[in-house]
Protein backbone atom coordinates (compact mmCIF):
# COMPACT_ATOMS: atom_id res chain seq x y z
CA UNK A 1 0.00 0.00 0.00
CA UNK A 2 1.24 3.31 -0.70
CA UNK A 3 1.38 6.18 1.67
CA UNK A 4 -0.43 9.40 0.63
CA UNK A 5 0.36 12.88 1.92
CA UNK A 6 -0.57 14.45 4.44
CA UNK A 7 -3.77 16.70 3.81
CA UNK A 8 -3.06 19.90 6.25
CA UNK A 9 -0.19 18.52 8.70
CA UNK A 10 0.14 21.01 11.58
CA UNK A 11 2.43 18.56 13.04
CA UNK A 12 5.26 20.61 12.49
CA UNK A 13 5.94 24.54 13.14
CA UNK A 14 5.11 25.43 9.33
CA UNK A 15 1.52 23.80 8.24
CA UNK A 16 1.56 21.75 4.80
CA UNK A 17 -1.07 21.31 2.36
CA UNK A 18 -0.39 18.41 0.18
CA UNK A 19 -2.92 20.37 -2.42
CA UNK A 20 -1.37 23.40 -2.88
CA UNK A 21 1.62 21.86 -4.33
CA UNK A 22 2.25 18.96 -7.61
CA UNK A 23 2.99 16.58 -5.22
CA UNK A 24 4.89 12.96 -6.82
CA UNK A 25 5.57 10.80 -3.30
CA UNK A 26 9.19 9.05 -3.70
CA UNK A 27 7.94 6.62 -1.37
CA UNK A 28 7.97 2.82 -2.46
CA UNK A 29 6.60 0.30 0.27
CA UNK A 30 7.94 -3.08 0.24
CA UNK A 31 4.70 -4.39 -0.90
CA UNK A 32 4.59 -2.55 -4.17
CA UNK A 33 7.89 -4.14 -4.77
CA UNK A 34 7.55 -7.49 -7.23
CA UNK A 35 8.55 -10.49 -5.96
CA UNK A 36 8.57 -13.63 -7.81
CA UNK A 37 6.30 -16.15 -6.82
CA UNK A 38 9.18 -18.86 -7.25
CA UNK A 39 11.35 -17.71 -4.55
CA UNK A 40 10.62 -19.46 -1.16
CA UNK A 41 8.76 -17.53 1.18
CA UNK A 42 9.30 -18.08 4.80
CA UNK A 43 7.79 -16.57 8.03
CA UNK A 44 10.60 -14.62 9.94
CA UNK A 45 11.05 -15.88 13.42
CA UNK A 46 12.70 -13.31 15.22
CA UNK A 47 14.19 -14.87 18.56
CA UNK A 48 16.49 -13.22 20.32
CA UNK A 49 18.64 -14.61 23.45
CA UNK A 50 20.60 -13.18 26.16
CA UNK A 51 20.62 -9.89 28.37
CA UNK A 52 20.97 -6.64 26.99
CA UNK A 53 21.32 -5.06 29.80
CA UNK A 54 25.52 -4.15 30.40
CA UNK A 55 26.09 -5.44 26.79
CA UNK A 56 26.41 -2.05 25.35
CA UNK A 57 29.13 0.71 26.31
CA UNK A 58 28.31 4.71 27.62
CA UNK A 59 28.37 6.19 24.63
CA UNK A 60 29.24 9.99 24.75
CA UNK A 61 26.41 12.35 24.37
CA UNK A 62 28.00 14.44 21.38
CA UNK A 63 27.58 11.06 19.65
CA UNK A 64 24.14 11.56 17.94
CA UNK A 65 21.43 8.83 16.81
CA UNK A 66 21.55 9.48 13.50
CA UNK A 67 25.02 9.39 13.56
CA UNK A 68 24.98 5.79 15.01
CA UNK A 69 22.39 4.72 12.55
CA UNK A 70 24.30 5.77 9.44
CA UNK A 71 27.29 4.25 11.20
CA UNK A 72 25.64 0.77 10.52
CA UNK A 73 24.38 1.91 7.40
CA UNK A 74 28.17 1.29 6.07
CA UNK A 75 27.88 -2.34 6.41
CA UNK A 76 23.84 -2.89 6.14
CA UNK A 77 22.95 -5.40 3.54
CA UNK A 78 20.15 -7.46 2.48
CA UNK A 79 18.99 -9.84 5.44
CA UNK A 80 19.79 -6.96 8.19
CA UNK A 81 17.42 -5.07 9.95
CA UNK A 82 18.86 -2.23 12.44
CA UNK A 83 16.05 -1.82 15.80
CA UNK A 84 16.14 1.63 17.58
CA UNK A 85 14.16 1.81 21.04
CA UNK A 86 14.61 2.65 24.62
CA UNK A 87 13.61 -0.75 25.81
CA UNK A 88 15.14 -4.09 24.28
CA UNK A 89 12.19 -6.50 24.82
CA UNK A 90 9.65 -3.94 24.17
CA UNK A 91 11.39 -3.69 20.75
CA UNK A 92 12.05 -7.63 19.85
CA UNK A 93 7.87 -7.88 20.71
CA UNK A 94 7.03 -4.78 18.10
CA UNK A 95 9.50 -5.94 15.49
CA UNK A 96 7.89 -9.50 15.79
CA UNK A 97 4.10 -7.64 15.21
CA UNK A 98 5.01 -6.01 12.38
CA UNK A 99 7.62 -8.39 10.83
CA UNK A 100 4.99 -9.52 8.15
CA UNK A 101 6.28 -5.99 6.34
CA UNK A 102 9.70 -7.45 6.13
CA UNK A 103 9.99 -8.98 2.43
CA UNK A 104 12.94 -11.47 2.88
CA UNK A 105 14.85 -13.76 5.23
CA UNK A 106 16.29 -11.90 8.47
CA UNK A 107 19.69 -12.62 8.87
CA UNK A 108 21.35 -10.08 11.61
CA UNK A 109 19.67 -7.84 13.49
CA UNK A 110 21.13 -5.03 15.23
CA UNK A 111 19.79 -2.57 18.19
CA UNK A 112 20.34 0.50 19.39
CA UNK A 113 19.35 1.78 22.63
CA UNK A 114 18.38 5.13 23.23
CA UNK A 115 16.54 6.87 26.03
CA UNK A 116 14.95 9.96 23.96
CA UNK A 117 13.11 7.94 21.64
CA UNK A 118 9.31 7.32 22.63
CA UNK A 119 8.89 4.08 20.50
CA UNK A 120 10.54 1.81 18.41
CA UNK A 121 11.96 1.83 14.55
CA UNK A 122 13.19 -0.55 12.38
CA UNK A 123 15.37 -0.02 9.10
CA UNK A 124 15.72 -2.62 6.44
CA UNK A 125 16.60 -3.11 2.39
CA UNK A 126 13.85 -4.11 -0.25
CA UNK A 127 14.02 -6.03 -2.99
CA UNK A 128 15.32 -3.55 -5.10
CA UNK A 129 17.85 -2.56 -2.32
CA UNK A 130 16.61 0.86 -1.25
CA UNK A 131 16.46 1.36 2.32
CA UNK A 132 13.00 1.64 4.25
CA UNK A 133 11.74 2.68 7.66
CA UNK A 134 9.78 0.07 9.32
CA UNK A 135 7.09 1.59 12.23
CA UNK A 136 6.67 -0.25 14.88
CA UNK A 137 4.43 1.48 16.94
CA UNK A 138 0.82 1.76 17.21
CA UNK A 139 0.65 5.62 16.43
CA UNK A 140 1.67 7.81 13.03
CA UNK A 141 5.23 8.57 12.34
CA UNK A 142 5.99 11.18 10.00
CA UNK A 143 8.96 11.73 7.55
CA UNK A 144 9.93 15.31 6.53
CA UNK A 145 11.97 15.29 2.38
CA UNK A 146 11.85 18.20 -0.40
CA UNK A 147 8.60 16.76 -1.33
CA UNK A 148 6.95 17.35 1.62
CA UNK A 149 5.74 15.92 4.96
CA UNK A 150 3.97 11.91 5.27
CA UNK A 151 2.61 10.24 7.74
CA UNK A 152 3.73 6.39 8.16
CA UNK A 153 1.34 4.31 9.40
CA UNK A 154 2.05 1.59 12.04
CA UNK A 155 3.15 -1.82 10.81
CA UNK A 156 3.83 -0.25 7.68
CA UNK A 157 7.08 0.82 5.69
CA UNK A 158 8.13 3.54 3.70
CA UNK A 159 11.11 4.37 0.91
CA UNK A 160 13.79 6.59 2.79
CA UNK A 161 16.75 8.82 1.56
CA UNK A 162 19.41 10.65 3.53
CA UNK A 163 18.58 14.21 3.80
CA UNK A 164 15.31 13.12 5.04
CA UNK A 165 14.15 13.75 8.47
CA UNK A 166 12.28 10.94 10.13
CA UNK A 167 10.15 12.14 13.49
CA UNK A 168 9.35 9.14 16.26
CA UNK A 169 7.18 12.06 18.75
CA UNK A 170 8.97 15.00 18.95
CA UNK A 171 12.32 13.19 18.45
CA UNK A 172 13.63 14.64 14.68
CA UNK A 173 16.35 11.79 13.45
CA UNK A 174 18.11 12.72 10.05
CA UNK A 175 18.54 10.29 7.64
CA UNK A 176 22.43 9.77 6.72
CA UNK A 177 24.50 7.63 4.37
CA UNK A 178 27.54 8.14 6.98
CA UNK A 179 28.17 9.31 10.33
CA UNK A 180 30.46 11.95 11.27
CA UNK A 181 32.72 11.43 12.97
CA UNK A 182 34.03 7.75 11.77
CA UNK A 183 32.44 5.39 13.63
CA UNK A 184 33.38 2.19 12.52
CA UNK A 185 35.85 0.72 15.04
CA UNK A 186 33.11 2.09 17.78
CA UNK A 187 29.79 -0.07 16.33
CA UNK A 188 29.62 -2.49 19.49
CA UNK A 189 29.48 0.21 22.00
CA UNK A 190 26.43 1.30 20.68
CA UNK A 191 24.75 -1.46 19.25
CA UNK A 192 24.11 -5.40 19.69
CA UNK A 193 23.94 -7.61 16.68
CA UNK A 194 22.14 -10.97 16.30
CA UNK A 195 23.52 -12.98 14.12
CA UNK A 196 20.79 -15.82 12.59
CA UNK A 197 23.14 -16.07 9.11
CA UNK A 198 23.62 -20.12 9.60
CA UNK A 199 20.46 -20.87 10.47
CA UNK A 200 18.74 -18.73 7.28
CA UNK A 201 21.11 -20.60 5.02
CA UNK A 202 19.67 -23.35 5.89
CA UNK A 203 16.11 -22.81 6.31
CA UNK A 204 16.41 -21.56 2.36
CA UNK A 205 18.54 -24.50 1.75
CA UNK A 206 15.32 -26.65 2.80
CA UNK A 207 13.02 -24.59 1.39
CA UNK A 208 14.87 -25.20 -2.10
CA UNK A 209 14.77 -28.62 -1.48
CA UNK A 210 11.08 -29.21 -1.11
CA UNK A 211 10.14 -26.82 -3.94
CA UNK A 212 12.27 -29.25 -6.15
CA UNK A 213 11.02 -32.12 -4.94
CA UNK A 214 7.23 -30.91 -5.56
CA UNK A 215 8.36 -30.14 -8.81
CA UNK A 216 10.11 -33.50 -9.87
CA UNK A 217 6.14 -35.12 -8.44
CA UNK A 218 4.26 -32.83 -10.40
CA UNK A 219 6.33 -33.89 -13.34
CA UNK A 220 5.42 -37.74 -12.41
CA UNK A 221 2.42 -37.16 -11.75
CA UNK A 222 1.62 -35.59 -15.73
CA UNK A 223 3.58 -38.87 -16.94
CA UNK A 224 1.41 -41.40 -15.37
CA UNK A 225 -2.11 -40.60 -15.30
CA UNK A 226 -4.27 -43.00 -13.81
CA UNK A 227 -5.81 -45.95 -16.14
CA UNK A 228 -7.85 -48.98 -15.57
CA UNK A 229 -4.72 -50.60 -14.57
CA UNK A 230 -4.79 -48.64 -11.65
CA UNK A 231 -8.20 -49.80 -10.53
CA UNK A 232 -8.30 -53.34 -9.05
CA UNK A 233 -11.39 -55.65 -8.26
CA UNK A 234 -13.91 -53.58 -10.41
CA UNK A 235 -13.79 -55.74 -13.33
CA UNK A 236 -17.60 -55.67 -13.53
CA UNK A 237 -18.19 -52.35 -13.59
CA UNK A 238 -15.10 -51.32 -15.98
CA UNK A 239 -16.68 -53.83 -18.39
CA UNK A 240 -20.37 -51.99 -18.26
CA UNK A 241 -17.86 -48.79 -18.91
CA UNK A 242 -15.94 -49.90 -22.08
CA UNK A 243 -19.12 -51.38 -23.73
CA UNK A 244 -21.84 -48.06 -22.45
CA UNK A 245 -18.98 -45.36 -23.05
CA UNK A 246 -15.76 -46.32 -23.98
CA UNK A 247 -16.33 -48.29 -27.39
CA UNK A 248 -18.87 -46.30 -28.41
CA UNK A 249 -16.49 -43.15 -28.38
CA UNK A 250 -13.55 -44.55 -30.03
CA UNK A 251 -15.73 -46.89 -32.39
CA UNK A 252 -19.03 -44.87 -33.13
CA UNK A 253 -19.12 -47.02 -36.68
CA UNK A 254 -20.66 -49.69 -34.97
CA UNK A 255 -23.02 -47.78 -32.70
CA UNK A 256 -24.76 -45.67 -35.56
CA UNK A 257 -27.67 -47.81 -35.30
CA UNK A 258 -27.51 -48.21 -31.33
CA UNK A 259 -29.24 -46.36 -28.94
CA UNK A 260 -26.86 -45.30 -26.28
CA UNK A 261 -27.39 -44.27 -22.58
CA UNK A 262 -25.40 -40.67 -22.82
CA UNK A 263 -25.98 -40.70 -18.64
CA UNK A 264 -24.62 -42.92 -16.20
CA UNK A 265 -24.65 -43.10 -12.27
CA UNK A 266 -22.10 -44.87 -10.40
CA UNK A 267 -23.19 -45.76 -7.12
CA UNK A 268 -22.50 -47.55 -3.83
CA UNK A 269 -20.26 -47.07 -0.54
CA UNK A 270 -17.85 -43.99 0.19
CA UNK A 271 -14.02 -45.29 -1.07
CA UNK A 272 -14.82 -48.57 -3.51
CA UNK A 273 -13.53 -46.36 -6.01
CA UNK A 274 -15.94 -44.32 -7.68
CA UNK A 275 -14.35 -41.23 -8.81
CA UNK A 276 -10.91 -43.18 -9.48
CA UNK A 277 -13.17 -45.03 -12.02
CA UNK A 278 -14.54 -41.77 -14.12
CA UNK A 279 -10.86 -40.76 -14.08
CA UNK A 280 -9.53 -43.41 -15.11
CA UNK A 281 -12.62 -44.01 -18.18
CA UNK A 282 -11.40 -40.47 -19.20
CA UNK A 283 -7.71 -41.24 -19.68
CA UNK A 284 -8.56 -44.21 -21.07
CA UNK A 285 -10.75 -42.46 -24.29
CA UNK A 286 -8.96 -39.46 -24.74
CA UNK A 287 -11.75 -37.91 -24.95
CA UNK A 288 -12.24 -34.41 -23.99
CA UNK A 289 -12.44 -34.31 -20.12
CA UNK A 290 -14.37 -32.41 -16.96
CA UNK A 291 -14.60 -33.25 -13.61
CA UNK A 292 -16.13 -31.27 -11.33
CA UNK A 293 -17.68 -31.54 -7.52
CA UNK A 294 -21.20 -31.14 -7.47
CA UNK A 295 -20.61 -28.11 -5.04
CA UNK A 296 -18.53 -26.70 -7.47
CA UNK A 297 -21.58 -25.80 -9.30
CA UNK A 298 -23.39 -23.82 -6.61
CA UNK A 299 -24.00 -20.34 -6.37
CA UNK A 300 -25.80 -18.10 -4.02
CA UNK A 301 -27.40 -16.32 -6.10
CA UNK A 302 -30.17 -18.11 -8.02
CA UNK A 303 -29.82 -18.56 -11.82
CA UNK A 304 -26.28 -18.39 -11.78
CA UNK A 305 -25.50 -22.04 -11.40
CA UNK A 306 -28.02 -22.76 -14.44
CA UNK A 307 -25.85 -20.92 -16.44
CA UNK A 308 -22.38 -22.09 -15.55
CA UNK A 309 -24.42 -25.82 -16.27
CA UNK A 310 -24.76 -24.40 -19.77
CA UNK A 311 -21.68 -22.78 -20.27
CA UNK A 312 -20.57 -26.28 -19.40
CA UNK A 313 -22.27 -28.67 -21.79
CA UNK A 314 -22.00 -26.30 -24.67
CA UNK A 315 -17.83 -26.70 -24.05
CA UNK A 316 -18.50 -30.39 -23.92
CA UNK A 317 -20.83 -30.15 -27.31
CA UNK A 318 -18.02 -28.18 -28.98
CA UNK A 319 -15.39 -30.14 -27.88
CA UNK A 320 -17.09 -34.00 -28.65
CA UNK A 321 -16.16 -36.65 -27.65
CA UNK A 322 -16.33 -35.55 -24.31
CA UNK A 323 -16.80 -37.20 -20.44
CA UNK A 324 -17.98 -34.98 -17.84
CA UNK A 325 -17.73 -36.30 -14.37
CA UNK A 326 -19.92 -34.66 -11.43
CA UNK A 327 -18.99 -35.99 -8.32
CA UNK A 328 -21.42 -36.23 -4.78
CA UNK A 329 -23.91 -35.70 -7.95
CA UNK A 330 -26.83 -35.81 -5.09
CA UNK A 331 -25.53 -32.32 -3.45
CA UNK A 332 -26.90 -30.45 -6.98
CA UNK A 333 -29.52 -33.45 -8.47
CA UNK A 334 -31.38 -34.45 -5.16
CA UNK A 335 -35.59 -34.42 -5.25
CA UNK A 336 -37.49 -31.28 -6.19
CA UNK A 337 -39.88 -29.94 -4.05
CA UNK A 338 -41.86 -26.68 -3.48
CA UNK A 339 -39.17 -25.58 -0.26
CA UNK A 340 -36.16 -25.84 -2.26
CA UNK A 341 -36.44 -24.02 -5.57
CA UNK A 342 -32.77 -24.04 -6.46
CA UNK A 343 -32.16 -27.80 -6.31
CA UNK A 344 -35.60 -27.61 -8.98
CA UNK A 345 -34.00 -24.89 -11.12
CA UNK A 346 -30.92 -26.64 -11.59
CA UNK A 347 -32.43 -30.39 -12.08
CA UNK A 348 -34.73 -28.42 -14.80
CA UNK A 349 -32.13 -27.05 -16.57
CA UNK A 350 -30.08 -30.62 -16.22
CA UNK A 351 -32.97 -32.38 -17.63
CA UNK A 352 -33.41 -29.77 -20.46
CA UNK A 353 -29.93 -30.39 -21.27
CA UNK A 354 -29.72 -34.35 -21.26
CA UNK A 355 -33.02 -34.22 -23.34
CA UNK A 356 -31.09 -31.98 -26.40
CA UNK A 357 -27.77 -34.95 -26.10
CA UNK A 358 -29.98 -37.56 -26.38
CA UNK A 359 -32.59 -35.70 -29.28
CA UNK A 360 -29.29 -34.55 -31.29
CA UNK A 361 -26.89 -37.97 -30.83
CA UNK A 362 -23.96 -35.53 -29.49
CA UNK A 363 -20.73 -37.74 -28.57
CA UNK A 364 -21.54 -36.06 -24.95
CA UNK A 365 -21.10 -39.19 -21.99
CA UNK A 366 -21.95 -37.99 -18.21
CA UNK A 367 -20.89 -40.01 -15.35
CA UNK A 368 -22.52 -38.71 -11.93
CA UNK A 369 -20.98 -40.75 -8.66
CA UNK A 370 -22.72 -40.47 -5.42
CA UNK A 371 -23.87 -42.73 -2.55
CA UNK A 372 -26.97 -41.41 -1.87
CA UNK A 373 -28.59 -42.59 -4.82
CA UNK A 374 -32.08 -42.92 -3.20
CA UNK A 375 -31.95 -38.87 -2.71
CA UNK A 376 -31.90 -37.99 -6.62
CA UNK A 377 -34.30 -36.64 -8.55
CA UNK A 378 -36.75 -39.35 -10.30
CA UNK A 379 -36.89 -37.88 -13.33
CA UNK A 380 -33.10 -38.00 -13.26
CA UNK A 381 -32.44 -41.41 -13.22
CA UNK A 382 -35.08 -42.73 -15.68
CA UNK A 383 -34.03 -43.68 -18.68
CA UNK A 384 -32.53 -41.57 -21.64
CA UNK A 385 -31.08 -39.05 -18.37
CA UNK A 386 -29.06 -41.40 -15.83
CA UNK A 387 -31.19 -44.55 -16.76
CA UNK A 388 -27.58 -46.53 -16.64
CA UNK A 389 -26.75 -47.36 -13.30
CA UNK A 390 -23.36 -49.05 -11.75
CA UNK A 391 -23.21 -50.63 -8.42
CA UNK A 392 -19.35 -50.24 -7.30
CA UNK A 393 -19.12 -52.52 -4.48
CA UNK A 394 -16.67 -53.82 -1.88
CA UNK A 395 -14.20 -55.72 -3.71
CA UNK A 396 -14.21 -59.82 -3.88
CA UNK A 397 -11.17 -61.47 -2.64
CA UNK A 398 -9.29 -61.73 -6.17
CA UNK A 399 -10.27 -57.51 -6.52
CA UNK A 400 -8.61 -57.34 -2.86
CA UNK A 401 -5.72 -59.01 -3.90
CA UNK A 402 -5.16 -56.95 -7.05
CA UNK A 403 -5.94 -53.43 -4.88
CA UNK A 404 -3.28 -54.81 -2.20
CA UNK A 405 -0.56 -55.47 -5.59
CA UNK A 406 -1.15 -51.95 -6.94
CA UNK A 407 -0.76 -49.91 -3.48
CA UNK A 408 2.00 -52.19 -2.09
CA UNK A 409 3.75 -52.71 -5.47
CA UNK A 410 6.54 -49.79 -4.80
CA UNK A 411 6.60 -50.53 -1.12
CA UNK A 412 9.94 -52.16 1.02
CA UNK A 413 7.85 -55.67 1.75
CA UNK A 414 9.55 -58.31 4.24
CA UNK A 415 10.00 -61.70 1.78
CA UNK A 416 7.70 -62.70 4.85
CA UNK A 417 4.79 -61.02 3.90
CA UNK A 418 2.25 -63.75 2.37
CA UNK A 419 0.69 -61.44 -0.06
CA UNK A 420 -2.36 -64.62 -0.10
CA UNK A 421 -3.05 -64.60 3.33
CA UNK A 422 -2.89 -60.80 3.99
CA UNK A 423 -5.38 -60.57 1.38
CA UNK A 424 -7.72 -63.24 3.29
CA UNK A 425 -7.55 -61.04 5.97
CA UNK A 426 -8.02 -57.47 3.89
CA UNK A 427 -11.36 -58.98 2.71
CA UNK A 428 -12.81 -60.68 5.90
CA UNK A 429 -12.99 -57.28 7.11
CA UNK A 430 -14.45 -55.86 4.05
CA UNK A 431 -11.82 -53.25 3.61
CA UNK A 432 -12.51 -51.13 0.39
CA UNK A 433 -10.20 -49.56 -2.25
CA UNK A 434 -9.48 -46.52 0.01
CA UNK A 435 -9.50 -48.57 3.14
CA UNK A 436 -6.34 -50.99 1.65
CA UNK A 437 -4.36 -48.29 1.05
CA UNK A 438 -4.56 -46.78 4.25
CA UNK A 439 -3.88 -49.67 5.57
CA UNK A 440 -0.71 -50.26 3.27
CA UNK A 441 0.17 -46.46 4.20
CA UNK A 442 -0.28 -47.30 7.90
CA UNK A 443 2.27 -50.48 8.04
CA UNK A 444 4.63 -48.83 6.57
CA UNK A 445 4.57 -46.32 8.91
CA UNK A 446 4.52 -49.28 11.66
CA UNK A 447 7.73 -50.34 10.16
CA UNK A 448 9.53 -46.59 10.79
CA UNK A 449 7.85 -46.48 14.47
CA UNK A 450 9.43 -50.16 15.20
CA UNK A 451 12.58 -49.07 13.69
CA UNK A 452 12.87 -46.00 15.72
CA UNK A 453 13.19 -44.02 12.50
CA UNK A 454 11.03 -41.03 13.83
CA UNK A 455 13.26 -40.97 16.72
CA UNK A 456 15.92 -40.33 14.94
CA UNK A 457 14.47 -38.14 13.39
CA UNK A 458 13.55 -35.96 16.29
CA UNK A 459 17.31 -36.64 17.62
CA UNK A 460 18.91 -35.53 14.24
CA UNK A 461 20.39 -38.70 13.79
CA UNK A 462 18.65 -40.20 10.56
CA UNK A 463 20.65 -40.82 7.81
CA UNK A 464 19.40 -42.38 3.95
CA UNK A 465 20.59 -46.13 5.39
CA UNK A 466 17.88 -45.90 7.51
CA UNK A 467 15.37 -45.98 4.72
CA UNK A 468 17.30 -48.41 2.45
CA UNK A 469 17.31 -51.15 5.46
CA UNK A 470 13.87 -50.81 5.92
CA UNK A 471 11.31 -53.50 5.34
CA UNK A 472 7.79 -54.01 6.24
CA UNK A 473 6.67 -57.25 8.37
CA UNK A 474 3.49 -59.08 8.79
CA UNK A 475 3.30 -57.50 12.47
CA UNK A 476 3.37 -54.66 11.11
CA UNK A 477 0.60 -54.90 8.68
CA UNK A 478 -1.19 -57.12 11.53
CA UNK A 479 -1.22 -53.77 13.73
CA UNK A 480 -2.60 -51.86 11.04
CA UNK A 481 -5.38 -53.99 10.75
CA UNK A 482 -5.96 -53.83 14.11
CA UNK A 483 -6.04 -50.71 14.54
CA UNK A 484 -8.41 -49.98 11.64
CA UNK A 485 -10.93 -52.57 12.82
CA UNK A 486 -10.88 -51.08 16.37
CA UNK A 487 -11.34 -47.71 15.11
CA UNK A 488 -13.94 -48.72 12.74
CA UNK A 489 -16.00 -49.85 15.75
CA UNK A 490 -15.87 -46.84 17.46
CA UNK A 491 -17.21 -44.76 14.76
CA UNK A 492 -20.49 -47.16 14.39
CA UNK A 493 -20.88 -47.49 17.97
CA UNK A 494 -24.24 -46.18 18.89
CA UNK A 495 -24.76 -43.30 21.55
CA UNK A 496 -25.76 -44.28 24.75
CA UNK A 497 -29.37 -42.42 25.94
CA UNK A 498 -32.86 -42.98 27.05
CA UNK A 499 -36.06 -43.46 25.05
Amino acid sequence: MRITPIQNCNYFTNTYNAGSVNYKPKAVYSSDVFISSSAPKQKNNVNFTGNIHNLLSVIPKKVQLDDKIAALFDEFKRGDVITVGKDFKETQKALKDAIGTVDHIIKRVFFIKDNEIDGSIAFFKNATGEKEVLNLNKFDLFLSSEQGQDALKPQTSFYIMPGDILYVGKKGIMIKDSASPDLASERHKFSKVFDFTNDSIDIIKRQNQKQLATLVREVKTQKQPISFADVGGQDKVIDELKKGILYPIKYPEAFENVSVNHGTILTGPPGTGKTLIAEALANESNAYFKKLNGSELKSKWIGESESNLRDLFAEAVEKQPSIIVFDEFDSVAKKRDKIDHYSAEFVNQLLSIMSDIEKNGDDVYILATTNKVDMLDEAIRRSGRFGKHIEVGPPDLNGTKQILGIHSAKKPLDESVDIEQLSGKLHKIKATGADIARIVSDAHSNAYQRLGIFEKMDNGTFTRADIDRLKITPEDFDKAINDFVAESKVAERKKIGFN
